[in-house]
């Protein structure tokens, strides 16, 4: 399969679920216990759940932006990348500098 094809195979979604339910668990998620030290890899870099501030819908509403605490911004994030990043939620502590 190249490339062409693997992007138009992208699965189908069931009724009733968008985008949003991607978002609401990233944001779910960035709620929990921030002292935790949880952790996921987004785009190859690592962030701190704690560090989200919003998870918000891109113009056309199928891609994310993510906004940090430190006003950086992840943008173009699918619902794969979300799924993917919160299956492999992990947890370290922060070292206090």
């Amino acid at each position: 399969m190249d490339e062409t094809e693997a992007e138009e195979a992208q699965g189908e979604v069931p009724d009733g679920v968008g985008p949003e339910v991607f978002r609401e668990q990233l944001r779910h998620a960035a709620r929990q216990d921030p002292e935790q030290g949880a952790h996921v890899t987004l785009h190859d870099e690592g962030l701190y759940l704690a560090d989200i501030e919003s998870v918000e819908a891109e113009e056309g509403g199928h891609r994310s932006r993510i906004t940090l605490r430190n006003g950086a911004i992840i943008a173009g994030v699918t619902g794969a990348a979300i799924v993917a990043a919160l299956a492999t939620i992990r947890f370290r502590r922060r070292r206090s500098n």
